[in-house]
């Protein structure tokens, strides 16, 4: 009785418009949520979309440099400047061995007879983008080497068709053991290496720091050796700055890299405008109804103070408008869900696998709870607006 006394010809266009607003709003906000989560999964060459962009950086090679009146060395005073950056969040410079290193097979272990000279370098275990068992000792069997991808490409598509070798998989070449030849300081040794991953980003030798630290302190021939590369972190939208460190210092940056240190600025961008926009129609709809309920309990005031009077409470008179919101709000809540399920699952996840992007999926639950908080958010506000009101007509 109390509920049709209070509703009766409640249905308005502001009503029908505000309805509209909220489930727009709350269904563009759901699924540029989802989006994010679902792309925060995506990888290219095993970099991850979202976040800090790590790239390495070098000084380009010019003509001074080839006959040699510079130099790519990066100085302790360059380090500082680069430290000095705000948008670069982290940095560390490869370090370099320094003694001479060639690897060949280890006789019985199913690599064909192979020499090469190679160079061994080392960064910070936070800079590795695979995840491998890193932790060497002088008492470890053997030395952990990562490999570039490009690499055991560059041997199976180039050096073994031209010298008539067999190619050889990945899983082979880290199930069987190197022999690593060191020559340095007088001394010359012998060791066992072996590969345990391939990095996609990283185009060095790399090989673990305390390794490192331990061969140069018995084999470096006491050379000051200045770092010619150096690994920075920046942060994800970052990508004018970065490129006019690029002009600044004369530096040499993989294209890939700033192809997607690009990508990531212009999806934070666009998704976080698509936020932006979703939230504000959120606010505008939220604002919306709590006119529509000053509305309302102008049009029922008379009503509202003779319920007061004849004994009815301001709770219970809350309770009801309350309880009607909360069935318009579930409703609004329950239709985004369903809307912003279909379609990520048949518009934006069909789409992406037509073009061969294929995204692990994180689940809808997280975008389930931020509808649940805009639910709260939603009725809370509404009830407080309509308590005051009624114990401001209670008080007339």
């Amino acid at each position: 009785m109390l509920r049709k006394l209070l509703f009766r010809n409640s249905t308005n266009l502001q009503f029908i418009f505000a309805t509209g607003g909220a489930l727009i709003g709350l269904t563009s906000l759901l699924l540029s949520f989802q989006l994010i989560l679902d792309v925060r999964n995506f990888h290219s060459s095993e970099e991850e979309l979202f976040g800090p962009n790590s790239v390495v950086i070098q000084k380009r090679v010019t003509k001074l440099t080839s006959v040699g009146m510079n130099n790519t060395e990066f100085t302790p005073e360059d380090i500082e400047a680069l430290r000095s950056k705000e948008f670069i969040t982290d940095i560390a410079p490869f370090q370099s061995a320094d003694f001479k290193v060639g690897i060949s097979e280890v006789p019985g272990d199913g690599l064909p007879h192979f020499y090469a000279d190679m160079f061994f370098q080392a960064i910070p275990d936070r800079f590795m983008d695979i995840d491998v068992d890193w932790s060497w000792k002088d008492t470890s069997d053997y030395i952990p080497i990562v490999l570039p991808r490009d690499f055991i490409m560059l041997i199976n598509y180039g050096f073994a068709q031209s010298q008539g070798m067999n190619q050889i998989s990945e899983e082979l070449l880290m199930a069987a053991r190197l022999t690593i030849h060191i020559n340095g300081n007088g001394k010359r040794v012998k060791m066992i290496g072996q590969v345990v991953g391939f990095s996609h980003k990283i185009s060095s030798i790399l090989v673990p720091e305390s390794f490192l630290e331990y061969a140069n302190g018995i084999y470096s021939n006491g050379n000051i050796i200045n770092p010619t590369r150096i690994f920075i972190t920046t942060k994800d939208d970052s990508y004018g700055e970065l490129e006019e460190l690029m002009d600044e210092m004369n530096l040499d940056i993989s294209q890939g890299e700033i192809d997607i240190a690009k990508i990531k600025t212009i999806i934070t961008v666009v998704i976080g405008i698509f936020g932006v926009a979703a939230l504000l129609i959120m606010l505008l709809s939220l604002m919306a109804f709590v006119q529509y309920s000053q509305l309302m309990l102008n049009k029922v005031s008379y009503e509202i103070r003779t319920l007061l009077r004849i004994g009815y409470s301001v709770k219970s008179i809350t309770r009801t408008f309350t309880t009607q919101m909360i069935l318009v709000f579930g409703v609004i809540t329950i239709s985004s869900v369903i809307i912003m399920t279909l379609v990520n699952v048949f518009l934006v996840n069909r789409w992406l696998d037509e073009n061969g992007i294929h995204l692990e999926k994180s689940g809808i639950m997280p975008s389930i709870i931020l509808a649940v908080a805009c639910f709260i958010l939603f009725i809370l506000s509404n009830f407080l607006n309509v308590r005051k009101s009624i114990f401001n007509l209670g008080k007339n």
